[in-house]
């Protein structure tokens, strides 16, 4: 995994496990992305996060296709 990967991924774990992120982590990833970067990242998964939940709480079932589910992430 690549170190702006991984600094992603961390970042993301931590923010939603603990609701937050320590200095370490945010200074990691600003460095990596800058502090625009860093904020259209937290934006993007509080988007994602807050679809996730509309369409648990709506029980919205995948569409029927011939496309392959994603594997489990880390495998």
């Amino acid at each position: 995994m690549r170190d702006d990967e991984e600094a992603v991924y961390e970042l993301c774990a931590e923010l939603h496990e603990h609701k937050g992120v320590c200095d370490a982590t945010y200074a990691r990833a600003r460095s990596l992305f800058g502090e625009r970067g860093l904020i259209d990242i937290v934006g993007i998964v509080g988007y994602f996060t807050t679809v996730s939940m509309l369409m648990n709480v709506a029980h919205t079932v995948p569409p029927a296709t011939d496309v392959p589910m994603l594997v489990p992430f880390p495998p």
